[in-house]
């Protein structure tokens, strides 16, 4: 019952402070007057009565305090106080506030910036119902040694049919299609689901419907459209009419018949068509992605042992295509980042948390040198009254003060930290567009705030006296600091150098990893080379018009002066797509070579510098492997890639041999007419790929081009874009870019940790001097009187600046030896992000350790040099 009048009371102590005061005024006036007219009754006449009254009231403003002292909200009132203390305290130092203050925002800056994407990329939830139901499921073959691999679409409808773990199970598969009628030609992102993908997921339409399982017996590419909410928004302006148009995709046109809500931008930018049901479906193309989402109370363990039963009535029913099949999963959370990115993002947030505490025991430092200087302050606060929780608190208060002030101007650096990466295009890193300043990162800034706040103040708090008040009074600014305030300082600056030596090695680390990698043989040469993509629907090669395309195109194209060779593949070297296939001799029982398999014109090996390395190269009269069933069967023929061909044939010569293409899926021979060098078609950082180049024909989409010009060839750009629209305004020319950007783009994500890493580790390099230079120069002047008397006695120059170095080095080289222990525990953290560089690479390590020291010394001979300067009697009459 007494709640509600006791909060009242504190509310309005609170936000009524004016009216407060004034009625607390007017009650002692009134009762001063109440003593008076009892004086005057008893006889007193009115001056004695007034006076009488004043001393027996005991003085009106003492009285005020008292009742300020007991009055509810009277904490708010003295944190208010020390609050204002403290802001002057500020304000009287700038050049503490403005160095604390920059120090702080830069290592704040880069923790937020760190989180934020942290957060946008790993913590933001899928934003599907109940998205801890969903699952990944994956086929694996174990007799290829596959752990992971896309469903074939029989085994889908096969899982999706007969499982009793997952209330609904649907399948994708990204394609590309041409998009007309809306100006230019343009390529579009065109997802082939199953009906029963968008309920798996949880999504349902903001306008009209889902596809339904007519839709999927409907026959293959059903012609109705699913459309995401960016894209309807960008394309029908939002109309909610929408239902019922048509879209020309592929010469094709679909009508749509839902709008899908906001969400991922892999849904947002997209259409849908439905893929359909074939009972002819292949069960050796593993083109589709699936997923599931499990029924309530279905554990995974559950699910697993339903898969295995699917899995084993698989092999057993279809031998030939399933034989060694199994069925995985794992969780939703996978999807959005691979393990790669995820480990990346746990370095870079571990990088700025030294980085943060770094700059936390600069603050340290410096608040410590100020609390000596302030020795004679806190000695008047003390013999005042003031007891120790309060001299604690008024300390921590400047520490949280200003750990608020670099929180704010860190968000400010964020904000600007974050727009730039936004800036770059980086691959690799999904949901980077999402990172901001949010109520999640602004939540974080506010709590590293205090958590700093608190550190960084407790050693400054915990060194205000409570005795020896006498010695602060008598000596003032003049008391030098204790050996016990000095050797905690020592113990800061130590801790400054550790963290740093670990922020440089790991930066030197995937500095190094990074040039290997951009340094290692590739197989294939960049420099000069132009990529671009022009998208061909499969009805083109059906009908012989893509063959046509290209035939003319080239033909064309070589007759500028500007190009040297020009070609086109499948699947774009670096960056593109692995389809695969079993291939091996005839001969051979043994699990055939798994290789990745690419369609090429003749031109594709010189446009890309691939040499060969014996036999021959694809003409005009090499025909495409897949044989049309109305075409009489002619030679088939292929070119391996070097490893491949020592895998397959050893020491034999390869040329002119048979191979079987697809093993264990068809038994199609070819004939080997040549091999050629070995390159990284997965990436950089993988291995030179085992790889199967087949010729271009009818059945091929080959749309990734690469033209080897004389010079510069994004000047060649315009001329393409011409050719290509005179050839065929239908289609659409995207992704033009160098052969070096290209590449440049496939490493974006290490590029992007090694310069993250090396600006905080420069940042980390630049506090650990400021640190050893501050504690020094602070030493230096706290012992002017000692190194005068030490000059007097005779102490030379090189003495004095010797013991200076000294002093300095001694933590700095502990925080050496400290760091190496650290980083030789902590860098095998790395060892899955870097390439041609062991973690403990010596050179790394004696290179970074090199560089502190030297840097240290340096920070110690600036206050050294001022120290041998001391003139003997100016020191001496300080004293």
């Amino acid at each position: 019952m007494l709640f509600w009048p006791k909060l009242n009371s504190l509310w309005r102590n609170l936000t009524e402070r004016q009216k407060v005061e004034a009625d607390l005024a007017n009650e002692i006036r009134s009762y001063r007057e109440l003593l008076e007219e009892q004086k005057i009754r008893e006889g007193a006449d009115p001056v004695t009565a007034r006076r009488e009254a004043s001393i027996e009231l005991g003085g009106a403003e003492k009285l005020k305090e008292e009742v300020r002292d007991v009055r509810r909200g009277a904490a708010f009132d003295v944190l208010g106080a020390e609050l204002r203390q403290s802001l002057r305290g500020l304000r009287r130092n700038p050049s503490l506030t403005v160095l604390g203050t920059t120090m702080l925002s830069l290592g704040m800056g880069a923790c937020i910036v760190v989180f934020s994407i942290f957060q946008s990329v790993l913590l933001k939830p899928l934003p599907f119902r109940e998205a801890n139901r969903l699952l990944t499921i994956s086929e694996t073959r174990v007799d290829r040694g596959i752990d992971h691999a896309s469903f074939s679409e029989a085994n889908f409808w096969d899982v999706r049919s007969y499982n009793h773990s997952f209330s609904e199970v649907g399948a994708y598969h990204y394609d590309e299609a041409n998009l007309t009628g809306f100006g230019p030609a343009e390529k579009v992102v065109a997802c082939e689901v199953s009906a029963g993908f968008f309920r798996t997921l949880g999504v349902s339409p903001v306008l009209g419907r889902d596809f339904s399982y007519d839709d999927d017996r409907g026959g293959f590419r059903n012609s109705v459209v699913m459309v995401g909410n960016k894209f309807w928004k960008t394309r029908f302006g939002g109309d909610p009419r929408v239902l019922g148009k048509t879209l020309r995709l592929n010469d094709k046109a679909y009508v749509v018949i839902g709008v899908l809500p906001p969400g991922e931008p892999w849904i947002d930018d997209q259409l849908y068509m439905p893929f359909g049901y074939r009972p002819d479906a292949d069960r050796t193309s593993w083109e589709f992605q699936v997923m599931g989402r499990l029924k309530p109370g279905v554990t995974g363990e559950a699910a697993q042992a339903d898969l295995a039963q699917i899995a084993a009535s698989l092999a057993q029913s279809f031998p030939k295509e399933d034989k060694g099949i199994g069925f995985v999963f794992t969780p939703s959370s996978t999807w959005v980042a691979s393990d790669t990115t995820r480990r990346a993002l746990w370095v870079l947030l571990g990088a700025v948390t030294f980085l943060l505490l770094i700059a936390c025991l600069n603050i340290a430092n410096l608040l410590l040198a100020r609390g000596t200087a302030r020795m004679r302050e806190i000695a008047v606060r003390t013999a005042l009254g003031a007891s120790r929780a309060r001299l604690t608190r008024f300390v921590m208060m400047e520490s949280l003060l200003l750990n608020g002030l670099g929180a704010a101007a860190g968000l400010f650096v964020a904000y600007l930290g974050i727009g730039l990466i936004q800036s770059v295009e980086i691959r690799g890193i999904p949901r980077l567009a999402d990172a901001g300043l949010n109520t999640w990162v602004l939540a974080f800034a506010v709590f590293i705030a205090l958590v700093t706040g608190v550190l960084s103040g407790l050693a400054p708090a915990l060194q205000a006296p409570a005795s020896g008040i006498a010695a602060a009074l008598r000596d003032g600014d003049r008391q030098t600091s204790s050996r016990g305030q000095g050797r905690l300082r020592n113990v800061l600056v130590t801790g400054e150098v550790a963290l740093s030596f670990l922020l440089l090695v790991g930066a030197g680390l995937l500095i190094r990893s990074f040039k290997e990698l951009m340094t290692v043989d590739r197989g294939f040469h960049t420099e000069n080379r132009l990529m671009f993509t022009v998208s061909m629907p499969g009805s083109y090669w059906e009908k012989g018009i893509g063959k046509q395309f290209l035939d003319r195109f080239f033909e064309r194209l070589k007759t500028n002066p500007q190009v040297l060779a020009a070609g086109a593949v499948n699947q774009r070297p670096v960056e593109g797509g692995d389809p695969g296939m079993g291939i091996d001799t005839p001969q051979s029982s043994a699990p055939p070579p798994w290789a990745g398999w690419r369609i090429v014109t003749p031109g594709y090996f010189a446009a890309v510098g691939l040499p060969l390395v014996r036999g021959r190269l694809f003409d005009e009269n090499d025909k495409p492997v897949w044989i049309p069933k109305d075409v009489p069967p002619y030679p088939r023929r292929v070119i391996l890639s070097d490893r491949l061909a020592k895998q397959i044939f050893k020491n034999e010569d390869p040329i002119g041999k048979k191979v079987v293409l697809w093993k264990g899926q068809s038994s199609g021979l070819a004939e080997v007419v040549g091999v050629v060098g070995d390159s990284r078609e997965r990436g950089l950082a993988e291995n030179p790929t085992l790889t199967v180049y087949l010729p271009y024909g009818t059945n091929a989409l080959t749309s990734e081009f690469v033209v080897h010009t004389r010079d510069n060839p994004l000047a060649l750009v315009p001329t393409i874009r011409s050719l290509v629209g005179q050839l065929d305004p239908n289609l659409p020319i995207s992704d033009v870019r160098s052969f070096d950007q290209v590449v440049y783009r496939s490493v974006a994500p290490q590029r992007l940790n090694a310069i993250l890493l090396s600006i905080f580790s420069v940042l980390a390099l630049l506090l650990a001097t400021t640190g050893i230079y501050g504690v020094l120069s602070y030493s230096i002047t706290r012992r002017t009187p000692e190194i005068g008397l030490r000059v007097a006695l005779g102490a030379t120059r090189s003495n004095i600046l010797g013991m200076t170095i000294r002093e300095g080095l001694r933590p700095a080289l502990i925080g050496v030896l400290l760091g190496a222990i650290g980083a030789f525990w902590l860098s095998r953290y790395l060892a899955t992000l870097l390439f041609g560089v062991k973690p403990f690479d010596a050179v790394t390590y004696l290179a970074v350790a090199t560089l502190l020291l030297a840097t240290a010394a340096l920070a110690c001979y600036i206050p050294g040099r001022r120290a041998i300067q001391t003139d003997p009697a100016s020191a001496l009459r300080i004293e």
